[in-house]
């Protein structure tokens, strides 16, 4: 049977006209929210930890570290202590389960620990971390979002060590 060639054209127009459409649609940031993406970055750092024989008065130390990937929660979470946190935690883990990710530990006096890769930072809003010594103190922090970083947990407070 033999189609008339006018007609096998209106098909293929339908086609090309529907791929055409779903090009520019794709590509219009006005249409679908931008990815964010982030280049300059591997979206991980990398901890480097140290645990002194004597931390948190030779006891366990309990540690979070936080990805916050909204602003507002970034704000809310930079400005609480660790005692805080650490009561507030469950609260607000279960109030905004999207914006915050936590990877905790808990370490003895002495323990060797090996170097630790938190995944996502590059593409988060801030990243945190929360020791829960025994001794007064904020025992808080705002860590980069790349990059491997040195952490020295002492007797009575964690330290931040310059980058090499």
């Amino acid at each position: 049977m033999i189609i008339p060639q006018n007609k096998m054209a209106l098909p293929k127009q339908v086609l090309f006209h529907g791929i055409l459409c779903c090009c520019v649609l794709s590509g219009c940031s006005a249409v679908m929210k931008p990815v964010r993406s982030v280049s300059h970055t591997t979206g991980e750092i990398s901890l480097n930890i140290t645990i002194d024989p004597e931390v948190n008065d030779n006891s366990p130390i309990a540690v979070d570290v936080v990805v916050v990937s909204d602003k507002s929660t970034l704000k809310e979470l930079s400005a609480l202590t660790a005692q805080a946190w650490f009561e507030k935690r469950k609260t607000l883990l279960r109030m905004q389960p999207s914006d915050i990710h936590l990877s905790s530990w808990e370490w003895v006096p002495g323990q060797e620990v090996a170097t630790l890769k938190i995944p996502h930072t590059g593409i988060s809003d801030g990243v945190l971390l929360f020791a829960n010594y025994a001794s007064t103190g904020d025992h808080s922090s705002i860590l980069p979002r790349n990059g491997t970083i040195d952490i020295a947990f002492g007797a009575k407070d964690f330290k931040i060590l310059p980058r090499r």
